[in-house]
């Protein structure tokens, strides 16, 4: 190879790739659009769209032009195994939360980010139910096995990735109403593993397991039966 020729070659792909991204935002209609830069006081360019209608960037080995996604402007597609950080699920139909504390999720979680605490009755024995739930944000290494591991399914990986703000201490803790999620909202989010064989035999046990508590909460619901009130028959 001739001296020179080699860096000569390199200039000239990146300056391709670069003419490419002009012509494809011309091509498509796009030629005097801003791809990127956030907010702006003073904006002479069209084609900013508003908060949650971004357009989503897709990029395979047929893309040509700069590979720069211009986020928050544009965005990555989220894909439905893509995970951040827990959420629990209650059932949508009745509002029972999915959770039982039984405290698996804590003890499998590698970084150590989930405490709960187990919920009491009226005379003090122990429910099915977390009185208390909290993850660690800025500890969770969001490797999904606290959802692996759940024995109710009840705890699944949310999307949001948007959870930065001016304050760590207490704001990036978050509890049992920051976590809770309905089923329907997992079935729009997740709806090819809401499908799966595994998922509808898993809803079938939670739906038994709601009509045994029903039943046990209706059998100890109804009034005792009355002592009859006729006297006892005297020996002969």
């Amino acid at each position: 190879m001739n001296l020179g020729q080699g860096l000569i070659i390199g200039h000239w792909v990146t300056l391709r790739r670069f003419l490419l991204t002009f012509w494809r935002d011309i091509k498509d209609g796009k030629g005097l659009h801003r791809r990127g830069g956030g907010t702006q006081i003073l904006d002479f360019w069209s084609g900013r769209m508003p908060r949650g209608q971004e357009p989503t960037v897709r990029q395979d080995s047929t893309t040509e032009g700069l590979f720069t996604v211009e986020y928050p402007d544009e965005r990555l597609p989220v894909y439905e195994r893509f995970r951040v950080l827990p959420m629990l699920v209650y059932d949508t139909e009745d509002g029972n939360v999915r959770c039982t504390s039984c405290n698996i999720c804590a003890k499998v979680c590698p970084p150590q980010c989930i405490w709960m605490t187990q919920a009491k009755g009226p005379k003090g024995n122990v429910v099915p139910l977390p009185e208390e739930f909290f993850i660690d944000m800025d500890v969770c290494m969001n490797c999904g096995m606290c959802s692996e591991y759940c024995p109710f399914d009840a705890i699944k990986m949310d999307h949001n990735f948007e959870l930065s703000n001016y304050e760590r201490h207490q704001t990036h803790i978050f509890d049992l109403q920051d976590l809770l999620v309905s089923s329907e909202f997992y079935a729009q989010t997740h709806p090819e593993a809401w499908e799966t064989a595994e998922q509808i035999t898993e809803r079938g046990k939670v739906s038994k397991k709601k009509d045994q508590r029903l039943q046990k909460a209706l059998a100890a619901s109804k009034p005792a039966a009355p002592a009859s009130s006729q006297p006892a028959a005297s020996k002969a």
